[in-house]
């Protein structure tokens, strides 16, 4: 009888990646663009070409962060793209009234054209809105176009609040149930792309998914964004959506040469130590230049080290869930979308605004600190007052200032003038 082999023909294939890629001779440490060129020539040997696994349902991710300008759309339009190529079905939902996820995409968001507008004020079928992305197979996309940005003052105006921030869950949760009614592949991922604000449109897009992708420059800023983005989550949590969780967070614009940088990923890394994907996305021109051409770096310039970043993190974004499902085990296995009046009920104002042990209660910090803060009344933490601080109140979040220490960001502080001249007279008197 012939001896069946070891292993799998995927185990084969990775064995053989894994031959040629440590054939490829290592630069020496004086040439770091020879080094680079070597590591991106591994990186696409072990990458390009392989499928990655369907999830068990599907992932409906928002890529918010309230900062401007840390690579959200670039982010959400170059994982979409990444996450079709290795054969999953993928759609991009452009929520940000710029439509520059739409234009990335190679999709057309003039005026007047079908899109989210008309799915969240009009009515409109996600099915009749969304487009196929002409330069990647899977990918579709729902436009965006300038008349997003009156959404909100017509939103404003349903008397339920519910209703007007759910409006984009049940057109998503339609719209997969049509797809699975005409027999058309299962959507794998939808990915959400948010503006850089907290309105009534980014909260459709928070009620609407079950996990928050939260990309982050390296820079000082950054930390603070994250910590008040962390907050604003934490309330929308508690009271729309109790199934929504920081899943994932994506350091973007790195630059190893830079100390700066290694200390805001450090930091970063250190909050959230299980979140953090260990891929980083590197500056790279290219990455700018593609959405000029209508695509996607993965499809302009597949070869560059910023589109084998962007690869690779989405391989992790898929396995780092798949761990995550065998460590909780068929209890994680839930519906991906429901209306907000079947969500279970809502959690203790105390409880952590993300699964996972490495984030603070809501009525915490993220980054714990032992230094004393001072009391708006000019009090250390812990000195007696007329008024005691009541516990359950929920507490200003701190980051670490990577100079001074810990970070209050509860603003500047105004002291009593009065108290000041009294202090001032009393010194003088001595």
């Amino acid at each position: 009888m012939a001896e069946q082999p070891a292993g799998t023909p995927e185990d084969e294939e990775l064995a053989r990646r894994a031959l040629l890629a440590q054939a490829i001779p290592d630069a020496g440490e004086d040439t770091p663009l020879a080094r680079q060129a070597a590591e991106d020539a591994r990186r696409r040997i072990r990458l390009r070409g392989r499928t990655l696994p369907k999830p068990p349902q599907t992932r409906v991710l928002t890529v918010a962060n309230q900062k401007g300008g840390v690579g959200k759309t670039t982010s959400a339009v170059n994982l979409a793209a990444a996450l079709a190529q290795c054969g999953l079905q993928v759609l991009v939902l452009d929520v940000d009234p710029q439509g520059n996820a739409s234009t990335a995409l190679g999709v057309a968001h003039e005026d007047r054209t079908p899109g989210t507008y008309e799915v969240l004020v009009e009515g409109l079928s996600l099915s009749e809105a969304v487009r196929q992305c002409p330069d990647v197979r899977g990918l579709e996309v729902c436009p965006a176009s300038i008349d997003l940005a009156g959404a909100e003052m017509e939103l404003a105006t349903e008397p339920d609040m519910v209703a007007r921030v759910s409006l984009l869950s049940r057109a998503l949760a339609d719209h997969v149930a049509e797809r699975e009614q005409q027999g058309r592949p299962r959507l794998d991922y939808v990915l959400l792309d948010c503006p850089p604000s907290l309105g009534l449109i980014t909260l459709n897009a928070l009620v609407a998914a079950r996990e928050v992708l939260i990309p982050i420059q390296c820079e000082y800023y950054a930390l603070e964004g994250l910590t008040q983005l962390r907050n604003n989550i934490g309330l929308v949590q508690r009271s729309l959506n109790p199934q929504l969780e920081i899943t994932t967070i994506l350091l973007t614009m790195y630059d190893a040469r830079t100390r700066l940088a290694r200390e805001v990923a450090d930091e970063v890394r250190r909050a959230f130590p299980t979140r953090v994907l260990d891929t980083t996305i590197p500056r790279s021109v290219r990455i700018s230049e593609a959405p000029s051409h209508g695509e996607t770096v993965m499809t302009y310039d597949p070869g560059n080290s910023g589109a084998l970043s962007y690869l690779q993190a989405a391989r992790e974004l898929v396995e780092s869930h798949h761990a995550r499902l065998q460590a909780a085990g068929p209890a994680a296995e839930q519906p991906a979308s429901e209306p907000v009046a079947e969500q279970p009920a809502r959690e203790p104002a105390g409880e952590a605004v993300a699964t996972g042990e490495e984030l603070a209660p809501v009525t915490g910090h993220v980054a714990p600190t032992d230094q004393p803060t001072d009391q708006p009344d000019g009090r250390l933490d812990g000195e007696p007052g007329e008024q005691p601080r009541d516990e359950a109140e929920e507490q200003p979040a701190t980051v670490v200032d990577l100079r001074t220490g810990p970070l209050d960001l509860r603003g500047s502080w105004t002291p009593d003038r009065s108290t000041a001249s009294r202090r001032r007279a009393a010194e003088r008197r001595a």
